[in-house]
C-alpha cells in the first residue's frame, strides 16, 4: 500500500475519533472552535490532495510541536492542533515546487543531529525523573511544592504533601476545607499558622491543601481532586490580593515547554543551588534586601493599576465561579478569605513604593470583593483588622518579606473564628 494511502487512513482516524470525542465531550471544547475548523480542513486539505508531497515530513512534525510548545502554552488539546498544523503544512508544501529546492547536506546533518540530541536528552532525564524526581527538573510551579513528609516550618509536612492532617484521616468532628498558597502554609512555625490555629483552638477538624506558589486555578484543582475525599462539611479559599490575580494562569499543556525536562534543567539550575530557609520553601520564603522587597512592592502594585490585568481579572472570575459550581455541586457550604498585601496596610511602605506614581491601594481588594459578593460568595476581608492592628504599633507583615508574622496569623485566625461562630448561630 503506497504511504499516501496510509496516511489517508490515518488522518480519517484520527477525524473520526475527535468526532466521536466531541460528541461526548462537547462543553469541554467550548472556546476551541478554530481549533477544530483547522483540525478538519487541513485534513479534508491532506486527504482530497492528489500528491502529496511526504518528503517534507521530517521537517514539518518538529516545526509543529515548536510552535504549540511556544504559542499555545496554555492551549487545552495541543496533539489535535499540532496535527492540525502538520496536516496544513504537508498540504501547503505539496504545492510548493520543494522538491526543486536542494538542502546542503551539511544542514540536513546538523538538523537531525540537533533534533536526536534533544530528543534523546529529554528522554533520558524524563527516564531520571522517574527513578528519582531531582527537584533541578522539576516544573517552574512545582519545584517549590512540600516534599511528603519532610519538616517546614518546624512541623512534619505529611505523606501526601500537604501540612496538617492527611486527607484520608478518618473524620470524628465538623470538618473544614482550606485550600490556598504560601499563606495557608505559613512562614512562621506552623503552630502559629492561622488554620492549624483553627485546627487547635476550635471544634472543628482542618484539612489544609494550600501549597506555596499557588494561585486560583491550583485552589480549584485541589477542590475537584480532593474535597470529597476530605469529606469535609464547609471549605475555606484563601486568596492572597497581592499575586492570586496577576500570576493567575492556565496550565501548561503537555507540549509545552515548561513541561519538557530539558528546559526546567536549564532554567533551574541557578534557582535550586540558591540557599532556602527550608525545604520546600516557596522563591518569596527567601530573604531579601530591603531593595528586593521594595521593587517586589512596586511590581505588585501594578494589579491596581484600572485596567491593567484584564485578562487575568476575567480569568479570575470564570475560576471563582468554577470554584462555587464545584462546592455547590458537593453541598459544601462556603467562604472566602481575602487577604491584602502590605501595601494596603503599612502607610508607610505605601507612601515609599507610590511617591513617583500614586495609585489606590485598595482597587484590587475593592475589585475581588465585588466580583465575590456579585457571585453571591460569602467573604472575609481581612483589610481592616490588619491595618487596625498597624496603627496600634504592631506590623502584621515581616519585615522585608511578602508574608504576614504571627501577629498577622493570629488576626486571620480570630476573623476565620468570628466568622465560624456567627454562622453556626
Amino acid at each position: 500500500m503506497k504511504f499516501k494511502h496510509v496516511y489517508n487512513v490515518f488522518v480519517l482516524a484520527t477525524v473520526v475519533f475527535l468526532a466521536v470525542f466531541f460528541v461526548f465531550n462537547r462543553e469541554h471544547f467550548k472556546g476551541y472552535t478554530l481549533t477544530l475548523a483547522l483540525f478538519l480542513l487541513s485534513s479534508a486539505a491532506v486527504i482530497l490532495k492528489k500528491e502529496i508531497n511526504f518528503s517534507a515530513l521530517w521537517l514539518t512534525l518538529p516545526l509543529s510541536i515548536l510552535i504549540v510548545s511556544v504559542f499555545f502554552r496554555v492551549h487545552q488539546y495541543p496533539e489535535v492542533m499540532i496535527l492540525a498544523l502538520n496536516r496544513l503544512y504537508i498540504a501547503v508544501l505539496s504545492m510548493l515546487p520543494f522538491k526543486k529546492i536542494k538542502i546542503h547536506p551539511f544542514v540536513l546533518a546538523v538538523y537531525y543531529n540537533i533534533i536526536v540530541f534533544f530528543l534523546f536528552l529529554e528522554i533520558v532525564l524524563s527516564i531520571v525523573y522517574v527513578i528519582h524526581p531531582f527537584e533541578i527538573l522539576k516544573r517552574k510551579t512545582d519545584i517549590f511544592r512540600l516534599v511528603p513528609s519532610s519538616t517546614f516550618n518546624n512541623a512534619k509536612v505529611n505523606e501526601f504533601g500537604y501540612m496538617g492532617r492527611p486527607v484520608t484521616e478518618p473524620k470524628k468532628e465538623e470538618r473544614i476545607f482550606f485550600t490556598g498558597d504560601s499563606f495557608g502554609v505559613g512562614v512562621v512555625d506552623y503552630k502559629f499558622n492561622f488554620i492549624q490555629m483553627i485546627d487547635d483552638s476550635t471544634e472543628y477538624e482542618c484539612i489544609n491543601m494550600s501549597q506555596p506558589g499557588y494561585s486560583p486555578i491550583d485552589y480549584l484543582r485541589e477542590i475537584k481532586e480532593n474535597l470529597k475525599k476530605s469529606h469535609a462539611d464547609r471549605a475555606v479559599i484563601v486568596i492572597f490580593a497581592g499575586n492570586d490575580i496577576a500570576n493567575i494562569s492556565l496550565p501548561e499543556n503537555n507540549w509545552s515547554f515548561e513541561n519538557l525536562k530539558f528546559v526546567n534543567l536549564a532554567r533551574n539550575i541557578k534557582t535550586v543551588s540558591a540557599e532556602k530557609e527550608n525545604v520546600g520553601s516557596s522563591r518569596e520564603t527567601l530573604k531579601m534586601t530591603k531593595e528586593k522587597f521594595i521593587e517586589v512592592e512596586k511590581d505588585r502594585m501594578k494589579i491596581n493599576v484600572k485596567g491593567a490585568f484584564e485578562k487575568e481579572w476575567k480569568l479570575f472570575e470564570k475560576t471563582i465561579k468554577e470554584i462555587r459550581a464545584a462546592l455547590l455541586k458537593e453541598n459544601v457550604e462556603f467562604t472566602c478569605v481575602v487577604i491584602p498585601d502590605e501595601y494596603s496596610v503599612n502607610d508607610n511602605l505605601y507612601s515609599e513604593i507610590t511617591k513617583e506614581n500614586p495609585t489606590d491601594r485598595y482597587y484590587s481588594i475593592n475589585k475581588i470583593m465585588g466580583i465575590l459578593q456579585r457571585n453571591s460568595i460569602n467573604c472575609i476581608n481581612t483589610t481592616g483588622a490588619l491595618q487596625e492592628l498597624n496603627l496600634n504599633g504592631i506590623n502584621p507583615y515581616k519585615e522585608n518579606d511578602t508574608h504576614i508574622n504571627e501577629a498577622g496569623n493570629y488576626i486571620i485566625f480570630n476573623e476565620i473564628r468570628k466568622h465560624l461562630d456567627f454562622n453556626k448561630r
